[in-house]
C-alpha cells in the first residue's frame, strides 16, 4: 500500500510522458487513487523548478477539480483556490500556467533533468494532503 503523502515527495526521474516515482526505496509510477493529486503536485513544482516562481492557473480534469472540493476541507479548498486558478480542461490537463504566459505541461515530462529542487508544493499551498486509500 503506498501512502499519497509519502509518494508525491519524492519525485526523481522521468520515462517519457510519464513520471516515475520512489517510495520506501522501490520505483513506482503514479496509477493508484492518488495519482491526480500526485500529478497535481509533480506539475506546479516542475513550473516552480523551470521559472522559479509559482504558476497562477493550473488546468485540470473538471471530475479532478471536484475531487478536490470533495476531499479538502472547505478551508483548505478555499486556500487553495486563493493561490491559483483551477480551470476545468478535459483537453489539457495537468498544464499550469502564469500571467507572462510560462507555461509546464505534464503530459510533455519537459523537465530540466538536472536541476533537483527541495521545494515542495504542499507547503506553498498551506493546505493539508488529502486522505487517499492507495
Amino acid at each position: 500500500m503506498v501512502e499519497a503523502k509519502s509518494v508525491a515527495r519524492r519525485v526523481i526521474s522521468t520515462f517519457g510522458s510519464t513520471f516515475a516515482i520512489c517510495h520506501r526505496g522501490k520505483m513506482m509510477m503514479p496509477n493508484g487513487e492518488s495519482k491526480n493529486w500526485i500529478r497535481f503536485l509533480i506539475t506546479l513544482e516542475r513550473f516552480y523548478i523551470l521559472y522559479g516562481k509559482w504558476p497562477t492557473v493550473i488546468h485540470l480534469y473538471p471530475f479532478f477539480i471536484d475531487e478536490l472540493q470533495k476531499k479538502l476541507s472547505t478551508k483548505d479548498f478555499q486556500t487553495l483556490q486563493s493561490k491559483i486558478g483551477l480551470d476545468p480542461d478535459e483537453k489539457n490537463p495537468f498544464l499550469c500556467c502564469d500571467e507572462r504566459g510560462n507555461k509546464y505541461d505534464y503530459a510533455r515530462g519537459d523537465i530540466c533533468p538536472n536541476k533537483h529542487s527541495s521545494v515542495m508544493a504542499i507547503d506553498w499551498l498551506k493546505i493539508s494532503e488529502p486522505d487517499y486509500y492507495d
